[in-house]
């Protein structure tokens, strides 16, 4: 198959989707159940108070002009439209007052939900094997949550063109359409490169690849407009981030952050092990003899177990169980979408999980492509069955958010539980360090919360982990809390230390906590001798 157009096979493998209402309720239901894992989990705990990169936004926008963000931030590459966005979502939630609304952060995070969401429906929308791909994408999105924490945050509205693009790539491409809106699809996606680069890159591999496909059907003036949209797009991405990088990462920090993203996204065994399954579903569906199978199968295993006795995560398992598929297929466009998307967090390094989802979204779909034996074999899953889970999940989720225990649930919550707890903890500690007579002190952790390449282990297992890093925090401290030195600061180097579920400090004493349930109490320490007599606020709880 050198010179067929495989759009054409993507097009004979996805099909066509009943339209009676019968068929919309059928559609409605899968759906939900596509998104319901990471959905679960998302409202289990939404919304989050300030945590995080938050703290530096906070403060750029206390002090910052609407001008000059297009120059603040952190970010590693030039994002203009994104920090733009951004400020203007930090504005809505108002950084003078303190602590924030809980209204408007759940609106907020709110609406970085619902784009993701939408973001899916387009994915869904490409796929034939619905109830299939429903099922994979429930179970992924449930056990790979941690690629989702930016729906906690403001700005993770950074992310929402990333998805949003994925998304329109796969629908547009499998409903045949793409060819013709290449042109505006181009467009759009080089301009995204000001948003953020890992949109235009998504689009230039998947480009690369849709020209594979037609190579032979286009035209001589196609091919020069394919060239010159692939050199524009390549330039722009090496512009951003190889020629003009505000952060300068060396490639061993950049091979680490690679691995790093891969780990915080596959935090415990029970995560490795639906990847292993993913991988053998992928195997499965393959149109392969059955010694061809047998032996996949086999040789899959023996990676899985060296991948596990070296650390290394099986979502690289899964991923390149996808890309030889596609490349069975022949299928030029996804494999090079999903090579893409699989070495975004190189491009990253920092280690973050989110880096992956664009990843796991596309190994989602490829999945279930093309497998009607699999579909056929879930026809017993009726869509009142289905309705019947969603109704039994928000039952459960209810429950846990009024403070009942749901065995096995509620431990499996847990760290998002404690989580969230801890953001308002740090919130309600700087408020009333602000009013305390300590309101001139410098603010310190006992425990670092860098980026996960810092501390792998801390970032997966988030025990007594700080919601933020003290530089964020700090910054928005300095800027907007931090009281002038008063007459008993005689030590310029004075500090009033946050710890989260810690045993005490030796030779200081704690002066304010914040009790929760599920994450420890958090508590204000400060030295011996800087102890105030009597002191204005006694330890409190919340």
């Amino acid at each position: 198959m050198t010179t067929e157009d495989t759009t054409d096979k993507v097009l004979e493998l996805n099909g066509s989707f009943p339209s009676d209402s019968s068929g919309r309720a059928q559609t409605l239901s899968y759906f939900i159940l596509t998104v319901l894992g990471f959905s679960f989990w998302f409202f289990m705990v939404v919304p989050f108070a300030s945590h995080r990169e938050t703290y530096s936004w906070l403060a750029g926008v206390h002090t910052q002009t609407f001008a000059q963000q297009f120059s603040f931030g952190g970010t590693s590459t030039y994002r203009p439209l994104a920090q733009l966005v951004t400020w203007l979502g930090f504005r809505f939630l108002d950084p003078s007052v303190f602590p924030t609304s809980i209204l408007r952060q759940t609106l907020l995070q709110g609406f970085v939900y619902a784009m993701f969401v939408l973001a899916w429906w387009f994915v869904y929308s490409a796929a034939r094997e619905r109830r299939l791909f429903a099922m994979v994408a429930c179970v992924a999105g449930g056990v790979f949550f941690s690629g989702y924490v930016q729906l906690f945050h403001v700005y993770g509205m950074f992310y929402v063109p990333v998805i949003l693009t994925l998304g329109a790539l796969l629908s547009s491409y499998a409903s045949g359409t793409f060819g013709k809106r290449e042109v505006w699809f181009a467009v759009v996606a080089i301009v995204l490169a000001f948003w953020h680069p890992f949109a235009t890159a998504l689009f230039i591999g998947f480009y690369f690849g849709y020209c594979l496909d037609t190579f032979w059907r286009r035209s001589r003036l196609q091919h020069i407009q394919a060239a010159i949209i692939l050199l524009a797009g390549t330039m722009i991405i090496a512009a951003l981030v190889v020629i003009f990088p505000r952060v300068h990462m060396p490639l061993e920090t950049k091979l680490f952050g690679f691995l790093v993203s891969y780990q915080t996204n596959e935090v415990n065994r029970i995560a490795s092990f639906v990847a292993f399954l993913l991988t053998l579903l992928v195997i499965f569906s393959m149109r392969l003899s059955t010694r061809s199978r047998l032996a996949a199968i086999l040789f899959a295993s023996a990676l899985s177990v060296v991948c596990l006795l070296k650390g290394l995560p099986l979502l690289f398992l899964w991923l390149f169980a996808v890309l030889i598929k596609l490349f069975r297929l022949r299928c030029w466009s996804l494999f090079f979408l999903a090579l893409t998307a699989a070495l975004l967090p190189f491009g990253g390094g920092i280690g973050t999980p989110i880096y992956v989802l664009f990843a796991i979204i596309v190994a989602v779909y490829v999945t279930a492509l093309g497998w009607p034996q699999a579909e056929k074999a879930l026809s017993f899953v009726r869509p009142r069955y289905v309705m019947g889970a969603i109704l039994a999940s928000a039952i459960i989720l209810v429950m846990v958010r009024a403070g009942i225990n749901v065995p096995i649930v509620t431990r499996a919550a847990t760290p998002l539980l404690a989580e969230r707890e801890r953001t308002y903890q740090l919130e309600n500690i700087l408020a009333w360090l602000h009013t305390s007579d300590y309101c001139s002190d410098e603010i310190a952790f006992d425990t670092n919360a860098g980026s996960p390449i810092e501390d792998v282990e801390s970032a997966i297992t988030r025990r007594n982990r700080p919601p933020a890093a003290i530089e964020d925090v700090r910054l928005f401290w300095e800027t907007a809390l931090q009281c002038q030195k008063t007459g008993h600061s005689n030590n310029d180097a004075e500090s009033a230390i946050v710890t989260f579920g810690e045993p005490a400090l030796a030779n200081f004493q704690s002066v304010f906590a914040v009790k929760s349930r599920y994450a420890g109490d958090a508590v204000v320490w400060i030295p011996d001798s800087q102890i105030i007599t009597p002191l204005r606020s006694p330890v409190a709880s919340r």
